[in-house]
């Protein structure tokens, strides 16, 4: 009989244990969009480990689509999750919009984030959200085809000079083109700023080819563009018939092009055979290095239950431990702190140097809240002046001539 009373008591012990264990756990929502498989499933194991270290909070991860969409109607709710994705071009929307939670006594090791991310996601001057991963631009090229061409390889030191001369040799040697890249702001910015162009001034106004050294970069740039493709030096994916630029290069319908570090796995698992190697992109004439950086950020919602909880997911995605995690994944972003690049590169090997590097002068091409119509604008006029129905001042001016109209209506 004590036996059976025993049995009893201990077993409405464990009941009353297991509901205040669950009264007690706090859910919160991780919403994002996909971008891999293996990105998603590295993500997965994350937040599986976070939830296995931190028993009382759940985590309801949401990859949606149509993400921007999505997000954008919960926010106009007023019930959107607790942390999500933030790009980079969205983050001055979010934060003038009240969305974001500042993260700058909420994140630990600050110091430890590359610099070039901790200001894309600095708004008004204040630290609003730790990069989940982070790409930028290198210069890939095919080894084979340069030993065929007679030319040297690229190095860190090449300037534009050098890219003109080796695409140029290459085309006439091999018939291959020497360069394919696409006419995008999110390449053609990067001869910009190697030019001597800025994107804002120290007010942190948008002064994209204005008076003076701007548009004078801005010239050099474009013009430095029309020539390489106006001589059949180089050549868009669209005219090759390939996907993307990356795929064109590793076809062998071009001997360089300029790609994010997302390239290394994307040749590894589909070209696996082509002999390639990766520098920096090459500087402007007078010598500046410039890549762009492209990343989204973990915001953390400002009407929000959970913000202990929410800021500790974030800080376990993006800490050392999880960038980390991150290095050792092997889907292709670099991790964010400095503290990694190590381990990044021993998964990378020589294929990646060049991008680590990059990272110290990255510039994040983000434009102003509502600038859509100038980048479509802008990639729009570069097009024509590759094929030669807008002249280069024209291209630039008409591009400028929107951007005033759009500051003027902010």
């Amino acid at each position: 009989m004590r036996k059976s009373f025993l049995l009893v008591a201990l077993a409405a012990l464990l009941m009353l244990a297991g509901a205040v264990s669950a009264q007690d756990q706090v859910t919160i929502t991780l919403m994002g969009h996909g971008s891999s498989t293996a990105e998603e499933a590295a993500l997965r194991a994350q937040v599986d480990a976070f939830m296995a270290a931190n028993p009382n909070i759940v985590v309801d991860l949401q990859i949606v689509p149509e993400y921007d969409t999505v997000i954008r109607t919960a926010f106009a709710s007023g019930d959107y999750p607790e942390v999500f994705y933030v790009g980079q071009d969205a983050l001055d929307e979010f934060a003038q919009a009240g969305v974001l939670a500042p993260a700058e006594d909420n994140v630990a090791d600050v110091d430890d984030i590359f610099p070039s991310l901790v200001q894309t996601y600095t708004y008004d001057g204040v630290f609003y959200c730790p990069a989940k991963d982070f790409s930028n631009l290198a210069l890939e090229y095919n080894v084979d085809m340069f030993d065929a061409a007679g030319v040297a390889y690229p190095t860190n030191d090449w300037t534009w000079e050098d890219l003109r001369a080796a695409a140029q040799q290459i085309t006439e040697a091999t018939g291959v083109p020497g360069l394919v890249v696409n006419p995008d702001i999110d390449r053609w910015f990067s001869f910009y700023l190697q030019a001597g162009g800025t994107l804002y001034d120290e007010e942190g106004n948008f002064v994209f080819a204005s008076e003076g050294a701007n548009y004078d970069a801005a010239v050099e740039a474009v013009t430095f563009f029309q020539e390489l493709f106006a001589n059949g030096w180089a050549v868009t994916s669209q005219q090759t018939g390939a996907g993307w630029s990356g795929d064109a290069f590793g076809q062998g319908l071009a001997a360089m092009t300029m790609e994010g570090n997302w390239i290394i796995q994307y040749l590894i698992d589909t070209f696996p055979e082509v002999n390639w190697g990766a520098v920096q992109l090459p500087a402007g004439m007078g010598g500046t290095e410039a890549t762009l950086t492209f990343s989204e950020c973990y915001g953390v919602a400002a009407d929000n239950e959970h913000p202990e909880e929410s800021w500790a997911l974030v800080n376990f995605l993006t800490g050392v431990e999880g960038a980390a995690a991150l290095a050792e994944g092997g889907f292709g972003p670099m991790p964010t702190r400095l503290s990694s690049g190590d381990l990044w590169l021993e998964s990378r090997g020589e294929l990646g140097t060049a991008f680590v590097e990059g990272a110290e002068f990255a510039v994040a091409p983000v434009l102003p809240p509502g600038f859509q119509e100038f980048r479509d604008t802008l990639g729009g006029n570069l097009q024509q002046v590759i094929e030669g129905s807008m002249t280069v001042e024209e291209a630039i001016e008409d591009a400028r001539d929107v951007a005033d109209e759009l500051i003027a209506d902010m």
